[in-house]
């Protein structure tokens, strides 16, 4: 088990002490200044405000949270031509020496400006936005705990998920790719449909697919097909032939074939391996539909 892991039940939770959300006007500014305490800050238009921090500066031309940590010299310049909003909270710890060992984020150097506009993010940040004004006297208590949710998902978002760092993030055009694919893996499906679906030419959208999936388009089609001839497979009765078909496949020994170079054994050595009648009561679904496999036990306490 991580240290993290160790150390996040004993933490305290942080203590809430100013909570805003204004909206400045163009050309203005604030700083150079240092604060004693911790300020998390999100602006969620994409403007040209400008926060420096030490000897460093960020332009911030998307939705982006930002982080000042105590001591810091920091400014903000204010867009020049248009309304800056932000949403800010400063806030400590009752030990703060222990806060980077839980989260990186946190340690002098780290990142201090974090383009993010994930809603649950977003979320987080408006509702204790929301307690605040409509329920002071809970801010230490509800308002807390959720900002110590959203430190916890930002450091998440960060240093466990390195692939939705926003230079890794997939592109809404891929995204609306796959789910094309997802809904038509039974009928045929060409490169030249999903190019033109996303309004990208054949070229570019096979390179960037590349890039951003790892695969092919033709071999995201396959596997996306085998993954649904799987649930198919072990969720409903019918022959191996009628799966076939199910997922877009009009010859039984070629689905046969790809199905056990992708998963190593055949169609009905899989389903003889994994069933389980339970599932019979379960539904396909898409695979693009979560961010975790549904239809799948995910932790059971028993098992660690």
């Amino acid at each position: 088990m991580s240290n993290r892991v160790q150390h996040t039940h004993q933490v305290q939770l942080p203590r809430i002490h100013i909570v805003g959300d204004i909206v400045k006007k163009p050309g203005t500014a604030l700083g150079p200044r240092r604060i004693d305490d911790y300020e998390l800050l999100f602006f969620p238009d994409s403007t040209h405000s400008v926060y420096r921090v030490e000897d460093r500066a960020y332009v911030l031309k998307e939705p982006s949270f930002v982080l000042t940590r105590p001591g810091e010299l920091h400014s903000y310049e204010y867009d020049p031509n248009q309304p800056a909003r932000h949403l800010f909270i400063h806030f400590g710890f009752a030990d703060p020496s222990e806060i980077e060992q839980i989260l990186p984020f946190f340690a002098l150097g780290g990142p201090s400006c974090v383009p993010l506009s994930e809603e649950l993010h977003i979320g987080l940040m408006k509702q204790i936005m929301h307690i605040a004004y409509a329920y002071p006297g809970k801010l230490q208590t509800r308002g807390s705990s959720l900002l110590w949710s959203l430190l916890m998902e930002i450091d998440g978002y960060l240093y466990d998920e390195p692939m939705m760092k926003l230079a890794n993030r997939v592109p809404r055009q891929i995204v609306k790719a796959l789910d094309y694919i997802d809904q038509h893996l039974n009928e045929p499906i060409s490169i030249e449909q999903l190019s033109h679906q996303v309004g990208w030419s054949h070229e570019h959208f096979t390179r960037s697919f590349v890039q951003f999936i790892g695969r092919s388009p033709r071999e995201t089609i396959i596997h996306r097909r085998i993954d649904r001839a799987c649930q198919l497979l072990l969720y409903e009765a019918g022959s191996i032939k009628e799966v076939a078909f199910a997922v877009g496949f009009t010859d039984e020994n070629y689905f046969s074939r790809l199905f056990k170079s992708v998963k190593g054994l055949t169609a009905s050595q899989y389903r003889k391996k994994y069933f389980n009648p339970v599932y019979r009561d379960l539904v396909p679904v898409k695979v693009s539909e979560s961010q975790y496999p549904i239809n799948r036990i995910l932790y059971n306490i028993g098992s660690h």
